[in-house]
């Protein structure tokens, strides 16, 4: 079996509403691997983000592990798109691409943000590696580089790609 693909998007590309929607995709929401969550468990997922909370001790070990198993048996697999993933992925000769909101966009992701309910530290720490990222981004070993402009989404952009989103799915939560 050929290893699915592996997109780390920046936030607000639209990664939880294409791993919710597709069989063959899932979304690795990293939170859920870096944070020890407990206390938090009344939050959403987006709520959450911004808040202080202790690091799990296995990250960023457990992170890769479930990245690696999840290529095994997905055609895309979504993950948080930061230098240090990229760094893991060329020592690991692990091949990804990267999707990124056109950056000058900064204020359509900061409504996206506003509109899931992130808080304002989580926005105001986006804003700031929000060019240092792209910049860093430009600079990598990726395949493919797929730009969001503000009125298309990360499933718009990759059918016109031409790859393959298929099998709805309404009963996969990650």
């Amino acid at each position: 079996m050929e290893k699915g693909m592996i997109i780390a998007g920046f936030a607000t590309c639209g990664k939880s509403v294409l791993g919710k929607k597709y069989s063959n995709v899932i979304d690795l929401e990293s939170s859920n691997y870096k944070y020890n969550n407990t206390g938090f468990e009344n939050l959403s997922i987006e709520a959450r983000k911004g808040k202080k909370r202790e690091i799990n001790k296995k990250w960023p070990d457990n992170y890769y592990k479930a990245i690696n198993e999840a290529i095994e048996v997905y055609d895309i697999v979504l993950v948080q798109l930061k230098p240090e993933h990229f760094d893991y992925f060329d020592k690991n000769n692990i091949k990804y691409s990267i999707a990124y909101p056109n950056i000058n966009d900064w204020e359509d992701v900061k409504r996206k943000c506003i509109d899931r309910g992130n808080n304002e530290a989580f926005i105001k720490r986006l804003k700031s590696v929000f060019i240092p990222y792209y910049e860093d981004v430009l600079k990598r070993n990726y395949d493919n580089l797929y730009i969001i402009d503000k009125n298309e989404t990360l499933e718009s952009v990759l059918n016109s790609s031409g790859l393959i989103l298929r099998g709805l799915s309404h009963d996969k939560l990650v």
